[in-house]
């Protein structure tokens, strides 16, 4: 099989272009910075078209992994807890169960969060059964510290 080296960028960008269909498919984002690698020896192997083809996978091999490091670097990467924290604190909801410092009381939130509507809750003092409550702060994994709804 004889490759036309002056007509090879337009077979990187269809790479790219295969690549960012594919991550279109998945959520990993493993084909994105593969497929935006792509563009560097496409743009090289329009500039320069006697480039091998060699060189040209080396050069798209540097640019990936140049790609994978960015993106390492500066990707947000919040943690699932920090996410599910964020989305607690200043929910409203009803106490099914009264609480106080000493006794958990059960927080029936008006939003789901983290798949559940039900939560263990604690106050700083006693707070009557079908009390409209906020969520102040996460004590542990499925322990909140509430308050009353301040209107």
């Amino acid at each position: 099989m004889v490759i036309d080296l002056h007509t090879l960028w337009l077979m990187w960008i269809i790479i790219g272009a295969i690549l960012l269909l594919v991550e279109l498919f998945t959520t990993t984002f493993f084909a994105l910075w593969m497929a935006g690698a792509a563009i560097v020896p496409a743009i090289l192997s329009f500039i320069y078209p006697n480039v091998s083809l060699e060189f040209q996978i080396i050069v798209w091999i540097i640019a990936m992994c140049i790609c994978a490091f960015l993106w390492m670097r500066f990707s947000k990467r919040d943690t699932p807890l920090e996410n599910i924290d964020k989305e607690l604190i200043g929910q409203i909801g009803i106490l099914a169960k009264k609480c106080d410092a000493e006794n958990k009381g059960i927080l029936l939130l008006q939003k789901p969060v983290d798949g559940l509507s039900q939560w263990e809750c604690v106050a700083n003092y006693p707070i009557p059964m079908e009390t409209r409550v906020v969520v102040i702060k996460r004590i542990d994994q499925r322990l909140l510290q509430v308050d009353f709804e301040k209107k």
